[in-house]
């Protein structure tokens, strides 16, 4: 197997671990997706567009900073007052992003709130041809259980189009409906989907109720992340909820925690010393087009 796109040994054994690991026991290594799983989906440089300079698009499927930019242009086009604009940008430059959500739909109301939701993540069969080589690689690997905080329907479009059957569950009772049967694949929506706007995660206040609506979603993850290595695949690993989880886990487990890898645009010395202090390995691309050629290079059955 050729890893000439690679740019680091410490890349290449990463790889070859977590490929040993899906030979052996492909139940025990886990995919959490993030926004960037999405982000190449129908723009012209596909996921390379995400390292793309300033100004923010307006396409389907943002980022996390292109939703909140969107979000603030939307208060400021209803803002006339000079000093209250002037606000309006400080609030949104200095707070979390669940803050900058929670404004916004106290400013729009919750009708346009689910309105503007839709506009960014609603997900039509037409999309089936915008897929990136990302999803039908995913799709090809072994994995029996993927996380997700995306709300678009992308990942299950990438398996329906490919007569691939996925489960997914948006919530609490669908997980443990779901659950008990240990599908073949299962796609753990933990922040729900746009198919049901009024149960998406993305306010301050709706993570706080999350945690004890989506308990029993949350306390199968901090298992997995006790016991599983995870492959971090556009996400960030800054979600609050998640860090809780992972957070208590390594308290608890300690060194007999398994390694997890996250996957990043380029070697960057700083993040990989902060992310190797929480246990998780980095991988660096040097492009986010390598992104298929990472999950054929793990999947034991690539050549």
């Amino acid at each position: 197997m050729a890893y000439d796109w690679l740019s680091d040994p410490d890349d290449e054994r990463h790889i070859a671990a977590l490929r040993d690991r899906v030979g052996k026991d492909a139940a025990r290594v886990l995919i959490f997706l993030g926004a960037g799983l999405s982000f190449g989906v129908g723009r012209y440089l596909g996921r390379a567009s995400f390292e793309r300079p300033q100004p923010y698009d307006d396409d389907r499927f943002p980022s996390w900073p292109d939703l909140i930019e969107r979000m603030k242009r939307r208060v400021l086009a209803d803002t006339e007052d000079p000093h209250e604009a002037t606000a309006v940008e400080s609030f949104f430059g200095h707070n979390d992003y669940l803050d900058c959500a929670q404004l916004f739909r106290a400013t729009v109301g919750r009708n346009e709130y689910h309105a503007f939701l839709e506009s960014q993540f609603g997900t039509s069969a037409e999309d089936e041809e915008r897929l990136t080589a990302s999803h039908e690689a995913l799709v090809r690997l072994p994995v029996r259980e993927l996380f997700t905080t995306n709300y678009d329907q992308l990942i299950e479009l990438a398996f329906a189009s490919r007569g691939e059957t996925l489960v997914v569950s948006t919530s609490s009772d669908e997980f443990k409906r779901h659950h008990p049967d240990r599908p073949e694949h299962h796609l753990i929506k933990v922040h729900g989907s746009i198919e049901t706007l009024d149960r998406i995660v993305l306010t301050r206040e709706d993570y706080a109720e999350s945690r004890r609506a989506r308990a029993e979603m949350f306390e199968h993850l901090m298992e997995e992340v006790r016991y599983s290595s995870f492959l971090f695949v556009g996400f960030s690993l800054t979600d609050p909820n998640f860090n809780i989880i992972r957070d208590d886990a390594r308290v608890v487990m300690g060194e007999n925690m398994p390694s997890s890898y996250l996957v990043q645009q380029r070697p960057n010395p700083v993040m990989e010393r902060y992310l190797a202090s929480l246990q998780v390995e980095t991988i660096a691309l040097e492009s986010w087009n390598w992104m298929p050629a990472l999950l054929d290079a793990i999947n034991p059955a690539s050549g």
